[in-house]
């Protein structure tokens, strides 16, 4: 069967043998058709808390607090941050609340600022014009803007930040994307401190259950018992805003669709269309996926309290994610294109591409992995070694001076605090658009439940060997060596599958 599978930039068809199964994402939950007027029904109708306008007086402070730009991914063609962002504003003026006493807070935990053009994006031109000089981006180095509010009975330091944490209320703009997003992870994380952060981003705790199962995630539940800690100490309102799959909604649609019909090839228009595109050279490809916007549409609103509101969210992105996956397979096949949420209009670096194959591709599952144990991972990428010093100075240095000595990935504590006080990452965090320094080892660390996991990983179309023997990946020079590779390692009968993506899925093994 002929199906799309990308490749870096890149995408073509390849004719899959019919022993291989296919899965895609499940059909789109149609929109809301009057946006405003489901945002209007969460917010006069909260779960299990009053409404804004019975929570503050005209003399309160206001922090309106939300997802940086890697939330959803790609960045929506029209952001409905914004639209929930207008209904606010709205009623703070009906109570009356001065226009000074409101700041936008941009919750980037230790992700690079936002742009302004990305700020605009988000919340619109009309309020990115108005509240330009309120709006600012988390910075998890700012000591005066921290302020601690409880330590754990293990010694985690709840450390957030303070504007926030001193407003009268916050007001959260949450978009749930996936199982990952969303609830207290908002707050701790895209409002912590690294103090704050670390304890459930290493190592130790980041094996422990995929990230896209809160019910077996150690991650999850450490920041579930940091929320649990500080909820009487800060007076907040969430606002999740859960968003469908439609991914290629528009010219993308006609392209890139998915063809799940048992055909020989695909119509001739797609292919040429095809064929055009890939004669383009590589920059203009990745001008192409660095500009891109998807089609996500909003499917609910769930306001009021935090944990409540995030139930909801979570039955319903379950709703629309879950793909029940009919049995473990020796050999998963995925096409990774050149999207992470950590280089929106960046460059595709080797970090990256670790975090997004032994990281979040594969944690996307719920309860047992679709990979069976040390089974092989064949991805398809170029795997280029190449780096934006602008946004990863720190994980450049970390690949080639770390990396490429093969460490203990727990045994990287030093290293990691070695990182965390260099003086020149740091100023590059704060006055410029770098990640802080700490998150190349973080990144890292997001890999782990893969190479713990993973038998081997094959990449099929890679460009430059040294990436794959720093991270001990296997090469192939096309899909099909690596199909030959993959089944000779196994003197049976193998099983396969190809997941095609985008759009995303959780796998969810069928229960028996």
């Amino acid at each position: 069967m002929k199906e799309i599978v990308f490749y870096g930039d890149d995408a073509f068809f390849y004719d899959f043998p019919d022993k291989v199964d296919i899965y895609y994402a499940k059909p789109t939950i149609e929109p809301e058709k009057d946006i405003n007027a489901v945002i209007d029904s969460a917010l006069q109708n909260p779960i299990n808390s009053p409404k804004i306008e019975d929570i503050i007086t005209p003399e309160s402070m206001i922090s309106v607090c939300f997802d940086d730009i890697s939330v959803p991914l790609p960045p929506m063609k029209s952001d409905v941050r914004a639209v929930a962002a207008q209904h606010v504003i709205s009623i703070l003026r009906g109570i009356g609340v001065k226009e000074e006493n409101i700041n936008f807070i941009c919750a980037t935990g230790l992700h690079r600022k936002c742009k302004p053009k990305e700020l605009k994006h988000i919340l619109g031109k009309k309020i990115y014009r108005k509240y330009k000089a309120q709006i600012i981006n988390h910075d998890a180095e700012d000591k005066s803007n921290l302020i601690t509010l409880a330590t754990s009975s293990k010694g985690y330091k709840i450390e957030i930040n303070r504007m926030a944490a001193q407003s009268d209320l916050i007001i959260y703009l949450n978009i749930s994307f996936t199982p990952l997003n969303g609830g207290w992870k908002s707050i701790i994380v895209g409002l912590g401190s690294y103090n704050t952060i670390i304890p459930h981003h290493s190592p130790e705790m980041l094996k422990k259950g995929t990230f896209m199962d809160p019910e077996s995630s150690q991650l999850h539940k450490i920041i579930w018992e940091m929320g649990d800690l500080i909820k009487e100490k800060l007076n907040l309102f969430t606002i999740e805003m859960v968003i469908n799959n439609n991914f290629y909604r528009g010219i993308y649609e006609k392209m890139y669709r998915p063809l799940k019909s048992k055909i020989q090839k695909p119509p001739l228009w797609r292919r040429m269309l095809f064929s055009i595109f890939r004669a383009f050279p590589k920059s203009v490809k990745a001008y192409v996926r660095k500009n891109l916007k998807a089609g996500y549409q909003l499917i609910d609103v769930f306001a009021g309290d935090i944990e409540d509101a995030h139930k909801k969210s979570m039955e319903l992105m379950n709703r629309q994610l879950n793909v029940e996956i009919s049995q473990q397979y020796d050999i998963l096949i995925y096409g990774v294109p050149n999207l992470t949420p950590y280089n929106v209009g960046s460059e595709m670096n080797p970090l990256l591409l670790h975090t997004l194959v032994s990281g979040y591709l594969f944690n996307m599952h719920q309860g047992d992995s679709p990979l069976k144990e040390d089974g092989t991972l064949i991805i398809l990428n170029p795997a280029y070694e190449k780096f934006d010093t602008t946004q990863h100075p720190s994980y450049r240095d970390f690949y080639y001076d770390i990396l490429s000595n093969k460490p203990d990935i727990f045994n990287l504590k030093q290293i990691e605090h070695e990182y965390l006080h260099n003086e020149e990452y740091i100023s590059k965090y704060k006055n410029e658009y770098a990640y802080h320094p700490v998150h190349a080892p973080i990144v890292y660390y997001w890999g782990i439940r893969g190479l713990l996991n993973i038998g081997n990983v094959i990449v099929a179309g890679a460009k430059n060997k040294n990436v794959l023997d720093i991270f001990g990946f296997e090469y192939a020079k096309d899909l099909d060596d690596a199909l030959g590779k993959a089944q000779s390692k196994y003197q049976k009968e193998c099983s396969i599958a190809y997941f095609c993506i985008p759009p995303l899925f959780v796998a969810k093994l069928e229960t028996k």
